[in-house]
């Protein structure tokens, strides 16, 4: 009975060159979909950060945008009260300007006024710099719209302080328009909300901050609630 569990030598060879054949044209296929596979990885690793990124930026504008806006309000809050001017007294004593103030006591008080607004401001410059500190990431991530937004609810704080320093000049001979013009800046809510200048920017560039950030983080929020 003839042996069958052998191969002869000459089928093995070819056997070897049928799977060497094999290899030479599935060796790029291989090398391709593991490259395709490299290339895909490394872009979902890189969209991922990039979202982790946008989220964070959100969320750190959003704070900003809503510290600097109560700011604002303390900053333009129509009520000076005692505990500020005295505050502010001792600052003038403290600094000298006190003995330097010529004109009795309504311009000590007139003086006492401007730096109790100065006095605010100052308490208002971490929230300030917070708020400038984010336009540079706001404009990589979102883009120009968001960019000026931040910008120019920055400005109002200097929209403030030069009305107040307007106000200090101001001896009640200046023209009726103008003197509106200084009361509203440094008046929240004067005459109206709906009349306010810099109430109505204020709402404004928080609207357009609120639509570009606020979307982002309910996405994320949304995705962890379906988890």
């Amino acid at each position: 009975m003839p042996d069958t569990s052998a191969v002869p030598i000459s089928n093995w060879t070819e056997v070897a060159a049928m799977l060497q054949g094999i290899g030479a044209v599935l060796g790029p296929v291989v090398v391709g979909i593991a490259a395709w596979i490299g290339r895909n990885t490394f872009e979902s690793w890189r969209q991922q950060k990039l979202s982790e990124r946008r989220i964070e930026q959100a969320e750190r504008i959003l704070t900003a945008t809503y510290k600097a806006r109560r700011s604002l309000s303390y900053v333009r809050n129509p009520m000076m009260l005692g505990h500020e001017l005295d505050a502010a007294n001792a600052t003038l004593k403290e600094s000298g300007e006190w003995d330097k103030i010529i004109g009795g006591e309504q311009e000590r008080e007139r003086v006492a006024t401007t730096q109790a607004y100065y006095n605010r401001l100052n308490r208002t410059l971490d929230d300030r710099r917070a708020l400038e500190e984010c336009q540079p990431m706001a404009r990589a991530l979102f883009g120009e719209q968001l960019e000026k937004a931040i910008e120019t609810l920055n400005h109002q704080f200097r929209t403030v302080q030069i009305y107040v320093d307007a106000n200090h000049r101001d001896r009640n001979d200046a023209d009726t328009d103008f003197r509106g013009k200084i009361s509203s800046a440094i008046f929240e809510g004067y005459p109206s909300s709906a009349e306010n200048e810099i109430d109505q920017t204020v709402t404004a560039q928080v609207g357009i901050i609120e639509s570009i950030c606020l979307p982002i983080l309910r996405l994320e929020a949304a995705k962890n609630i379906g988890r």
